[in-house]
């Protein structure tokens, strides 16, 4: 198995989120359909290629990720989906689909 060098929270990405210990980001669709278009064929474009690198049909849906089951429940989530801080690269790496 590959292993994936992944700099130890540095980045622009970890910068974007700070301090917080969010695992995910949430974005209202309202408002980036008010981005300018550029900005939303940008966004889509970084979409599909995440939904092209990872399938996460077994652990979550990227569209309805913050929600609820068939029951109403809030939707749980493994536990190596929520520690950004020690991600679990072996699980990671199963959900590659290349």
């Amino acid at each position: 198995m590959k292993e994936i060098t992944q700099p130890k929270n540095s980045g622009d990405l970890w910068d974007w989120f700070n301090l917080s210990y969010a695992s995910f980001l949430v974005m209202p669709r309202v408002l980036m359909h008010e981005m300018p278009i550029e900005w939303q064929d940008k966004m889509a474009a970084l979409l599909h290629e995440y939904d092209e690198t990872f399938d996460t049909s077994s652990v979550v849906n990227s569209v309805s990720m913050v929600g609820r089951d068939s029951d109403g429940k809030l939707t749980k989530l493994p536990e190596y989906i929520l520690n950004y801080r020690h991600p679990d690269r072996e699980e990671i790496e199963r959900l590659k689909t290349k």
